[in-house]
């Protein structure tokens, strides 16, 4: 052994915590080492620090980071390593064992300040082993505890920690554990959020609202209130679904994203106040998920107004935007803009791949939108979802039919379990007996006008936020190419559940076929099915286009408007305009 005894420092912590904490905090464990290494006459001198943060006891010490590196590449600078205790080595036996044999194999030792290890000792290598054992073993009990405690907790109905949710504010119980409570702010911030997408406004939308208002994002909020600098976070579509879609908005606490129930079969509820209703709840999930099985628009503020909306005749692709300036021979430079199927670039089969002049389709499609519509008044959608216990009434149906296939399955073996299985079935039972005998207030629809014109709202409307507008109701523009003989371009404007807000607002029978689609240049029959009332003009129609059949991406887009807006108005005819 050298005359000086070259020591490295080593500690671990599981959590960060602050530097004026118990004797865990990795600067107690420091000040304890360099007071062991100081002894009088032992001839030690540290030559540098392990000290692991954020670092489990279950991590091999090979791989910590700040330790890790001692062993396997710097092992020539020092003779000992030295720990406050043993469970700041490791709490795995086959860890520790490895470490054990790689100091003897290495004429390495490792001790303990606190004087329970030492391999220098005769017979410590035997000792530290057994240690190791009685580590793991108290790792295992402490994982036990926790988990135990946490299952606890959520059965009281407690808040279990970590990031408080969006709109709520963690605060004492009463009885030593947390409850979430609304906050002032934020909770009527979720209560818009929910109105709004129930009532068709998109997250995006939403998001970009809140920006413009200045609101700041919760994690900024929170941030705020313990007097940190805010990071001026922005709102984004994806945040503002993740909040709506998030159980807790009704209460509920979560599990492996799974509602926890207790043992009488009820959600675990860990607020005092839930900010939303059930059905008020379900009713915007709902809202958000029908309209994000649409395609999503492409967001770029360069994109045409019809990007993500005008789709191919002839396959159903996307349709994009195209800009190409060409330098001419006079050397005048011209900038030619059309939409174009994509299908090419997508690896599509089209047979007939549509193209159309920029002006051209947009020109078609605004004229459509503000002669059918743009006059009626702009109308909002208020939807009141009553009192339906329903959602809460079939939860509780599914919970009895697994606690009994469960009970079938012989999954409650033991008098214990037994036990907490009739009592969970007598709690079951007597909760879908009330919950059938509440009153059921059905559920309403109204709109209310803004006091503007549609044309008002479109005109005040961005590119951006009109695309966006135009997919959140599947209104789709659909473009052929040589639609009937002699005409080379052909559209249909389809007007998905724009159709409900023109009823709402006024819009008779009549002025209805105007508008439920706007056809150009197409062949009368595929607007209008009366178009095909008797036999005579059925095969005429045969005889200059072949067939009667309607094409078949007009049928997809009729079909998913009708699938995602059942409340929209159904059938779809219109009146037909060609060109000259």
């Amino acid at each position: 052994m050298p005359e000086n005894i070259r020591v490295v420092g080593c500690g671990r912590q599981s959590v960060t915590r602050t530097e004026d904490e118990n004797s865990l905090s990795v600067s107690a464990q420091k000040r304890d080492l360099q007071y062991w290494a100081d002894t009088p006459g032992q001839n030690r001198i540290v030559v540098g620090w392990a000290l692991d943060t954020n670092t489990s006891g279950t991590t091999n010490p090979f791989t910590r980071p700040q330790l890790g590196p001692w062993i396997t590449e710097r092992m020539d600078e020092w003779d000992v390593l030295a720990f406050p205790r043993i469970d700041r080595i490791s709490r795995k036996v086959r860890y520790f064992s490895e470490l054990l044999d790689w100091v003897e194999d290495n004429n390495k030792h490792i001790v303990t300040v606190d004087g329970s290890l030492n391999t220098q000792a005769a017979g410590g290598s035997a000792v530290a082993k057994v240690l190791s054992v009685l580590a793991e073993e108290e790792h295992r009990k402490i994982q036990k505890n926790v988990t135990n405690g946490i299952k606890t907790l959520r059965e009281l109905g407690r808040f279990t920690g970590g990031p408080q949710p969006f709109g709520y504010r963690s605060i004492d119980s009463g009885d030593e554990h947390r409850i979430l409570t609304p906050d002032p702010v934020y909770a009527e911030l979720l209560r818009e959020i929910a109105g709004r997408v129930r009532n068709g406004d998109s997250t995006y939308a939403i998001a970009d609202d809140f920006n413009r208002r200045g609101i700041m994002t919760w994690s900024d909020h929170l941030r705020s209130l313990k007097g940190k600098p805010v990071k001026g976070i922005v709102w984004k579509a994806a945040t503002v679904a993740r909040v709506i879609q998030n159980p807790v908005c009704v209460g509920y606490q979560t599990h492996n994203g799974e509602v926890w129930e207790t043992e009488e079969g009820e959600p675990s509820v860990i607020a005092d106040t839930p900010i939303l209703k059930l059905g008020e709840w379900e009713s915007a999930t709902k809202a958000l998920t029908a309209r994000t099985r649409l395609k999503k628009v492409r967001r770029r503020d360069t994109a045409c107004l019809l990007t993500g909306i005008a789709i191919c005749g002839g396959c159903g692709t996307a349709m994009n935007c195209h800009h190409t300036t060409k330098t001419l021979k006079n050397g005048e430079t011209r900038t030619y803009k059309d939409y174009r199927c994509s299908a090419k670039n997508r690896s599509v089969r089209c047979e007939a791949l549509a193209t159309i002049k920029e002006s051209e389709l947009e020109g078609i499609f605004t004229d459509a939108l503000m002669d059918s519509i743009g006059h009626a008044p702009e109308m909002v959608k208020m939807v009141d979802e009553g009192e339906d216990h329903t959602p809460e009434l079939e939860q509780k149906r599914q919970r009895l039919n697994r606690l009994e296939s469960d009970y079938a399955e012989g999954k409650y073996d033991t008098p214990a379990k037994e036990s907490s299985y009739w009592r969970t079935l007598e709690n079951l039972t007597k909760k879908i007996a009330e919950l059938e005998s509440r009153p059921i207030r059905p559920r309403t629809v109204t709109f209310q006008q803004t006091g503007r014109r549609w044309a008002d709202k479109w005109t005040a409307m961005g590119t951006q936020d009109r695309r966006e507008f135009l997919s959140e109701r599947n209104v789709r523009v659909i473009v052929w190419r040589d639609p009937m003989p002699g005409v080379k371009r052909g559209v249909v404007v389809h007007f998905g559940n724009l159709k409900e807000f023109a009823v709402a607002g006024g819009v008779d029978g009549a002025e209805l076929s105007d508008w439920g689609e706007m056809g150009w240049n197409v062949p009368e029959h595929w607007m209008d099915p009366v178009a095909l009332r008797d036999e005579a003009e059925r095969d005429t129609v045969t005889e200059v286009f072949g067939s009667t059949e309607l094409p078949v991406i007009l049928i997809k887009v009729r079909d998913k408007t009708r699938e995602i807006f059942p409340d929209a108005v159904s059938g779809y005819v219109s009146t037909l305009h060609t060109a000259a």
